[in-house]
């Protein structure tokens, strides 16, 4: 009983850090695009887009983790290794 519901509860909070993590990117991505704001630094398209695929992947784990279909530490070793790819893949192209 507590193992199912310690795997739900990490789940949603891996789902709602991965669906922030996917607003930003998406947000940044609309900003860039269609607003008439003028950017000290933007960043490429190919690493908005691929910060939008790792946090929607990150959504997919959550939802495999809350299913019972993924242990914890699988799914929480998997997606911590997705994002810090995602933050040093943005910090190097600021470089």
């Amino acid at each position: 009983m507590f193992k199912k519901n310690l795997h739900r509860i990490i789940g949603v909070m891996i789902i709602i850090l991965n669906l922030a993590w996917t607003e930003h990117w998406i947000r940044r991505f609309y900003f860039y695009h269609y607003t008439n704001i003028l950017w000290y630094f933007m960043y490429p398209d190919w690493v908005l887009i691929l910060n939008t695929i790792i946090g929607l992947i990150g959504v997919y784990i959550g939802i495999r983790l809350t299913k019972g279909q993924l242990s914890v530490s699988k799914a929480l070793t998997i997606d911590i290794a997705m994002l810090v790819t995602g933050l040093i893949i943005s910090e190097c192209v600021t470089m």
